[in-house]
C-alpha cells in the first residue's frame, strides 16, 4: 500500500473577509493617523477652544428657533464633550491610539486565517465604545452616539463573525 502525501492547500480567503478587511483598515488607518497627528499637535488652546464653542452655539441657536430642542441639546452635549476630552486631551488620544493598534493588528490576523485576530477585533470596538467615558460624564453624552457607534460595532462583528469557518 502506498501512501500519497499530498500538500493540504489552504482554504480561500473569503471575499467578504476581504472587503471587510478593506473598510476595517480604511477607518482604523484613518483613526490612527489622526490620533497619532493628534499627539504630535497637541489639544487645542482656549483661544481655539472658544472659537469651535461660539460656532457651534450659533448653531444651536438656530436649531433652537427652528424647534429643534432635541437636537440643539444633542449639539450641546456635543460641545461639552470636545470641552471634556480637551481636558484630558493625552490620556484619549493614547487610548485611541492604542485601540486602533490593537484593531489593526486584529484585523491583518483575521486577513492570515487567525481566530485571535477576531477577538482582538472585539477588544477594539469595545475600546472605541469605553473611551470616551474615560473623561466624559455619563450625563453628557447624548445618547444616539452611544447608540450608533454600539450597532455599528456589533454589525461589523456579526459580518466578521460568519467568517470565522475560514479562521484557525
Amino acid at each position: 500500500m502506498e501512501i500519497i502525501n499530498t500538500p493540504q492547500e489552504a482554504p480561500q480567503r473569503p471575499v467578504f473577509l476581504l472587503v471587510l478587511a478593506i473598510l476595517s483598515l480604511i477607518t482604523i488607518g484613518l483613526g490612527l493617523l489622526g490620533g497619532l497627528s493628534g499627539l504630535a499637535g497637541g489639544p487645542l488652546s482656549g483661544d481655539e477652544i472658544e472659537t469651535v464653542i461660539a460656532s457651534n452655539m450659533k448653531i444651536v441657536d438656530q436649531l433652537n428657533d427652528m424647534g429643534s430642542h432635541y437636537w440643539a441639546e444633542t449639539l450641546n452635549k456635543t460641545i461639552r464633550m470636545v470641552e471634556y476630552t480637551n481636558n484630558n486631551f493625552y490620556v484619549n488620544q493614547l487610548i485611541n491610539v492604542i485601540g486602533y493598534g490593537i484593531g489593526l493588528a486584529g484585523v491583518i490576523l483575521m486577513m492570515r486565517g487567525r481566530r485571535t485576530g477576531f477577538h482582538l477585533y472585539i477588544i477594539y470596538n469595545l475600546i472605541s465604545l469605553l473611551v470616551v467615558y474615560v473623561s466624559v460624564p455619563v450625563s453628557e453624552i447624548p445618547a444616539f452616539v452611544i447608540v450608533f457607534n454600539a450597532c455599528l460595532s456589533l454589525l461589523f462583528i456579526f459580518m466578521y463573525s460568519r467568517n470565522l469557518h475560514y479562521m484557525k
